[in-house]
């Protein structure tokens, strides 16, 4: 199995890239050799879009990553819209086997890699080829990012059980509060969640009132990640 974490999600929008960013952050301070992969990212209308306000960039910041965002995210859409559509309006042709063989090259046994999807798993990345056959293909382990909102059980039990029918090994998942909210779905979700499926919670992470900037909000975000039990079951020293 190789080093490093894929980090899927219930569905587009429920935190993979703060997540992700936050991970970064936490290896980061421990001194850890370690890189970062967005494999596809849509809605990156120019260049400085992509070095200023993607995904990609804000994890590259978090984790104070030396690589460039063109290595980082291989390949980029002007559209904000699911990777195959977005490649066909651009008269783009990307196959699964190029995009596969592409972001194997990029992983390195010397360094821990996480790798971020794009949307949940069943999300079209190519023809014929979704964001699940990319992860069977990279056999990483998968972390889970959902939202803790009404109907984000049904969709959190269902990306679990597609991905153990399809044998992938799951470390478990971190829940992800997008909204204010704090009405009965929101906390209890996680009591809930477990009480249907005995899945390991790395974390919950707060609201915030907005994006990560700085320190002292990866530090709160940090706080609330089993770090050291998440580093554990990606290296199999559970």
């Amino acid at each position: 199995m190789n080093n490093g974490l894929f980090i899927t999600g219930t569905d587009t929008g429920v935190g993979k890239t703060v997540v992700a960013a936050t991970l970064a952050y936490a290896l980061h301070q421990r001194h850890l050799n370690f890189s970062y992969i967005k494999p596809v990212e849509s809605g990156i209308s120019n260049q400085e879009y992509l070095e200023k306000n993607s995904d990609a960039a804000l994890v590259k910041r978090a984790g104070f990553l030396t690589e460039p965002l063109n290595e980082i995210v291989p390949f980029t859409f002007r559209e904000a819209l699911a990777p195959l559509l977005a490649a066909r309006r651009e008269g783009l042709k990307l196959s699964g086997k190029d995009l596969g063989e592409s972001i194997k090259a990029r992983i390195k046994p010397s360094k821990l890699t996480l790798v971020e999807g794009a949307g949940g798993l069943l999300a079209p990345l190519c023809p014929n080829y979704l964001i699940i056959d990319l992860v069977k293909e990279l056999q990483l382990p998968v972390l889970v990012v959902c939202r803790t909102s009404l109907g984000a059980i049904n969709h959190t039990l269902l990306t679990l059980d597609r991905l153990r029918q399809e044998g992938i090994h799951t470390i478990g998942i971190i829940a992800n509060h997008l909204t204010a909210a704090t009405g009965p779905a929101e906390e209890t979700f996680i009591t809930q969640l477990t009480e249907f499926d005995p899945v390991t919670v790395f974390g919950e992470l707060p609201f915030l009132k907005k994006p990560p900037s700085d320190l002292k909000d990866w530090e709160r975000l940090r706080a609330h990640i089993d770090t050291n039990k998440l580093l554990k079951r990606i290296t199999g020293n559970t």
